[in-house]
Formats: C-alpha cells, structure tokens, sequence
C-alpha cells in the first residue's frame, strides 16, 4: 500500500502515535509518506519506507496570516498524484482531516484514495467545543471513509458531541515494547537521588490543561514523608508558574528540570512512579510508556486514563483536583516494596498483553486494505 499519514510534528501524542505508525506500517513493506510543516518529533531513524514532505505556507503580503489549511490541501493532493496514494490517513481533526477531504475531491476524477480520521483527543474535547470550528469537524467527520478513536471514553465523547453517520472504531494507541522496556542505569540513577531517595517522573508539554503545578504540590506533600526527588521532562507556557511553585516551597534542590527529551526510556528506567495531573486526558500515551517500563502511575481519574491505570494493579487513579489524595497513593506506592513490586510487574504484563505495536498497527492495516478492496 501507499499510504500518506497527516499529522502535527510538536511533541505530543497525536504526532508521536503518528510517526510511531509510520514506522511499524513501513517495518510491513508498506510505503508511508509523512506530511507536516516540519519533521515531526520522533521521526528520527531511516527507514527506506518511509518519505516526509514538507509544507510552506506562501509569504505573500496579502495574506496577513500564514495559510497553513490550504497549502496543506494542496500538499495532499500533490503527494497523492505524485505517488499514488491509496490511503489518507489523518490524525487530528482540525486542520488535518478537512485538509485530506477537500484535497480527496480535488484529485477525485482521477484517483480513489481513501480518508481515515483518527481522533485522539482535544480535537473533540477542547478544539471542538469552539462554535467556529465544530461545523468544520462535523463535515470532515461525516466526509471521511473511517473514523478511529484512541479510547472508548474518546469514542463516547465524539458519539455524543458530534453524532457522526459513519461508525467509529477504537484502536488503542500502542507502545513499541522492544525500546519502552526498563534498562538498570544505577549511575545515571545515582546523578538524580541517593540510595535511600525515590524517582518520580512527570513528561508533559507543560501546557495549562497538563496541571503541572499540581504536580509539584503534590510532590511537596510526598517528600515530607518519602525522601524523593522529582524529574520534570518537557517545556510549555506553564514553566514559568511551575518555577515559581518550585522556588516558593524551596524545592530548588529536589527538582530537576531537564526540558524536552527525544529520548524518554533512560529517564523512566530509573523512576520509581510516574505522576499525571491532567485536567483531561484522552488516553494518556506518556502513562502508557511509563508503565512499559514497569513505573506505576498515579493520576486524577480523567478521561480515558482509567482504562490504562487501573486501581491497585497498575497504579492509582483519584478524583481531579485531591492533590491530598493523590500524594496519598504517591506515598503507598513508594513506601510499600511488595506493593511496589507487584504493581511494576503488572504494568509491563498489561502493557504486552493489550497494547504492543504488534498487537495494534495490523489493526490499521487491516482497516487500510478493506478500504481499499470495498467496492
């Protein structure tokens, strides 16, 4: 097959679940063609499979705004006739999927490609609560061939926001299990935290909706019980407000802020528990890594992280907002080893048995060729 994949080059989970398929469709002999305004994120290993084109918006002084949506369009419908593209496969509703549709007509009297829309969260929860935009997601919804969602809460989410006429199906996103698995680094480990220390871990974008304050609160609570550090990976327009907490609760020397990492799995090899302070997470990809490195998680109970952090299995899940309550199972966790030790185990068996690349990408291929042969 060839297959052209839309998506967001930033860090976050929409690009990276997209550029992670990109690599398993290609490692099946399929030919993808990655198309974004820059080479997204994770893209970072050859793979002769695999081409990424990119798309400049024209500068011209009529224009006051960067047309990212058409020259887009227009990229789409270029790559399709250039390489024959079978399969559109957007991530993202806004502005990815309209693109592919618009861009699917222009080509139409000459090529039947085929559009799949994979929603993976703000898209719908946030994005799509803008009166401006939900016509526009409404349309492209309706239009595609096939609508994927990354969670059943996602899923249940688009029925009663968007109600669309096609039927949607859940593929869950995936961890490459191969590379996400933990490796003892005792004096990366000893950098960080003495012996007797514990590692907790966050990995965000550091956006509003991330709550990353929340984080340090509740890390201020553990450590006056726990001896612990705290590894903060990423950046966004929360850093400043969360250095202020950091220097309020003189927590300077406890917390280590290391930016954004290409590379996370050195970082989570030597944690000891992942927190995630989400306002709303419609499946929570950074969890799902963690607990593929045997890291438990605890987190508020939002969105569709309940199906991945399970209560007194693979971590703890608390009602958004407790800080109290999360510090609690915080300090359960990393104050109890056997308790410890049977959830770190249950966190890298539950991730091999329901969400292994392996298990999950032929999922989109064999979705991909019934859409193809459908007469």
């Amino acid at each position: 097959m060839n297959i052209a994949i839309v998506c967001y080059p930033t860090i976050g989970g929409s690009g990276i679940v997209a550029t992670e398929l990109a690599y398993g469709i290609a490692e099946f002999g399929h030919k993808v063609h990655i198309i974004s305004y820059s080479p997204p994120f994770r893209y970072n290993k050859f793979n002769e499979n695999i081409y990424f084109h990119n798309v400049s918006p024209p500068n011209y002084p009529l224009f006051e705004f960067p047309l990212y949506t058409l020259s887009l369009t227009g990229k789409i419908a270029e790559i399709v006739e250039l390489e024959n593209i079978e399969i559109i496969h957007c991530h993202y509703a806004i502005p990815h999927s309209f693109s592919g549709i618009v861009a699917k007509e222009i080509v139409s009297p000459y090529f039947d490609v085929k559009v799949v829309t994979t929603l993976h969260g703000t898209d719908v929860t946030l994005v799509g609560t803008q009166p401006n935009f939900r016509p526009i997601i409404h349309f492209a919804l309706n239009k595609s061939d096939a609508i994927t969602c990354v969670s059943e809460f996602l899923y249940h989410t688009t029925i009663r926001e968007f109600a669309p006429i096609k039927p949607i199906e859940v593929i869950s996103n995936f961890v490459d299990v191969d590379e996400y698995q933990r490796k003892a680094n005792p004096e990366l480990r000893r950098r960080f935290a003495k012996d007797n220390e514990k590692i907790i871990v966050h990995i965000s974008n550091f956006r509003p909706v991330k709550r990353v304050s929340d984080v340090v609160l509740a890390f201020n609570n553990i450590r006056k019980e726990i001896p612990s550090k705290l590894i903060l990976v990423g950046d966004g327009p929360e850093m400043p407000k969360v250095e202020y907490l950091v220097k309020k609760h003189n927590l300077v020397n406890d917390i280590f802020f290391l930016g954004e990492q290409s590379s996370i799995v050195e970082i989570l090899s030597i944690s000891d528990l992942f927190l995630l302070t989400s306002e709303i997470e419609s499946f929570g990809l950074a969890a799902l890594e963690a607990l593929s490195c045997e890291v438990p998680v605890a987190c508020y109970g939002v969105g569709g992280l309940g199906e991945i952090i399970i209560n007194d299995f693979t971590g703890y899940t608390c009602e958004f907002g407790d800080i109290d309550a999360l510090a609690f199972h915080s300090k359960k966790i990393l104050s109890d080893e056997a308790l410890y030790k049977k959830l770190s185990q249950n966190c890298r068996k539950f991730v091999l048995e329901k969400f292994d690349k392996r298990i999950i990408i032929p999922k989109y291929i064999e979705l991909f060729y019934n859409l193809i042969n459908k007469n």
